[in-house]
């Protein structure tokens, strides 16, 4: 009896706290600079909010710039928002931290439409089900309850210690057996809509050149998605191109870029390049006899990206996922990337940033 006491309290409280928030679709808007080291936040004004830095037909807001641990310069782990049409459509990776800066954005994200994971790993996708979630409160609080289905893509699996991605979404949402099964009556209960999705494997041989089509519009200079299998260790994953009015997004998610061109191909040309920026070449100690090899099978060195970049000659390359490794050395990974020959701009990721595709900046 005590334990259904609390049970009842506890959801009286959840109904009052969103009666008092749910339909409220502003927030403090917060944003960081681009020092590596600064943990400050600061307030922006109404007209500087990060909704209207977006420009343009197509950007991307960065959601988390930082890599799986927390560290006192509070970035959060990997996530990005694709904005097309000055709307969120696209969910890229959405690690730890970035319901936060979600909420810190200001976006109303009820027209999210496709959620793209690179690969399983935490620190890419553990907000994922606060983050759909939060779609139906969102939906509420414009009177637009949502039914259309959201498309979720990630790689196929073929290890055991990873399942495939269709397996991972529906280990959350089945019906029958997922963790998080009530939400499959929670948005009609809220009168938000009902909670419909599809989860599509993709190809993540790191050796297999072939592009795959992920999602095409239709339209002339409409969005179209495509990915490539990248090596991240054993780890399943994929790198992905989206591109929209003759624009193009390119994340490499985490990958060594060994083994083949992979990252070269998909990377063409790009207008921006999100690059995984976790180590250094020799840091960590990757040495099998003293240090730690597995950091240099999972992530990319700096020589090797400003190969990949020279060769693939993106417009802009942004330094993103960065650790502790990175952060006290990004000068130093900006003139080893040069040293290689790339010639474009070299950007570093900060939450909350925005990149709008249309300038030329």
């Amino acid at each position: 009896m005590l334990v259904k006491f609390h049970l009842v309290i506890l959801f009286v409280l959840s109904v009052t706290l969103f009666a008092c928030g749910g339909n409220n679709d502003s927030a403090t808007q917060n944003t960081n600079t681009d020092s590596p080291t600064n943990n400050n936040t600061t307030v922006l004004s109404d007209t500087d909010t990060v909704a209207n830095q977006v420009k343009g037909g197509f950007s991307v807001i960065v959601l988390g710039s930082g890599g799986p641990a927390a560290m006192p310069v509070g970035k959060a782990s990997s996530g990005y928002l694709i904005m097309i049409d000055a709307k969120p459509r696209i969910l890229l990776d959405a690690g730890g931290g970035t319901y936060q800066r979600l909420a810190e954005s200001g976006i109303n994200i009820k027209d999210i439409e496709i959620i793209l994971m690179t690969h399983l790993h935490v620190d890419h996708t553990a907000d994922i089900p606060a983050i759909i979630k939060t779609t139906f409160f969102h939906a509420r609080g414009a009177g637009l309850p949502r039914t259309d289905a959201i498309k979720i893509f990630g790689p196929g699996s073929a290890i055991a210690p990873y399942p495939t991605s269709a397996e991972f979404i529906d280990g959350f949402y089945g019906a029958s057996g997922g963790v998080y099964r009530y939400l499959n009556g929670f948005p009609a209960a809220i009168k938000a809509g009902t909670l419909n999705y599809t989860a599509t494997d993709l190809p993540f041989d790191p050796t297999d050149p072939t592009m795959t089509e992920v999602y095409n519009d239709g339209e002339t200079d409409g969005l179209l998605i495509k990915s490539i299998g990248v090596r991240h260790g054993p780890v399943p994953a994929v790198a992905y191109r989206i591109m929209y009015d003759g624009k193009s997004i390119v994340y490499s998610g985490d990958t060594n870029s060994m083994g083949g061109d992979n990252m070269i191909k998909i990377s063409r040309d790009a207008d921006l390049l999100f690059y995984d920026t976790a180590i250094m070449d020799t840091v960590p100690d990757c040495d099998p006899a003293t240090g730690t090899p597995a950091f240099c099978a999972l992530h990319t060195k700096p020589i090797r990206m400003g190969e990949v970049a020279a060769a693939a000659n993106p417009k802009k390359l942004i330094l993103t996922h960065l650790t502790g490794f990175t952060l006290p050395n990004l000068d130093e990974i900006k003139n080893i990337v040069k040293d290689q020959g790339y010639k474009g701009k070299i950007k570093v990721a900060s939450d909350l940033n925005v990149y709008n595709l249309m300038d030329d900046d």
